[in-house]
């Protein structure tokens, strides 16, 4: 298959066992639109199509006519997988930790800093584990927040 344009509709047709089941969908193909391109793989079972006719419009075509069809590329392909949302969740949910750390140590140190309590001559040094502890409690909260952003965001962008 020669290159299509980037543009295009690109199927993957199951069930074609020769020539004349390609000649079959190549014709329900045509049939949502005569003036369409293809370009054609069919040993892979590829079809590229450049053409105004819905996508959708394509696989009911293909399906109508006895064959299995997925849409690999072009106008209202599925993007992404499963896979890449639990990625992105995992990674999300690492930033969330270390951006949470980074901003609880700094909460913690201005406590620390401006806090009366923790200013006045013979403190404890409980506002210094303070800082330690707010790091690790905003770190801990950076975790489940970054991964929900990473779902929310995964999802999103599966969907378009």
């Amino acid at each position: 298959m020669n290159a299509p344009p980037p543009g295009a509709v690109v199927l993957s047709i199951t069930g074609i066992q020769g020539p004349a089941d390609a000649a079959a969908v190549q014709a329900a193909l045509l049939r949502c639109d005569p003036a369409a391109r293809l370009w054609t793989d069919w040993p892979q079972g590829l079809v590229a199509m450049e053409t105004a006719a819905p996508a959708a419009m394509l696989r009911a075509a293909v399906q109508t006519a006895g064959y299995g069809v997925f849409q690999r590329s072009g106008p209202g392909a599925p993007r992404g997988s499963v896979g890449g949302i639990f990625g992105r969740m995992l990674l999300y949910a690492v930033l969330g930790a270390v951006l949470g750390l980074a901003a609880g140590v700094v909460l913690g140190l201005a406590n620390s800093m401006l806090n009366p309590d923790c200013t006045r001559p013979g403190s404890s040094g409980g506002c210094a584990i303070g800082v330690g502890l707010f790091g690790m409690l905003f770190g801990a909260l950076g975790v489940p927040a970054g991964a929900v952003a990473g779902l929310i965001h995964g999802i999103a962008r599966r969907t378009g």
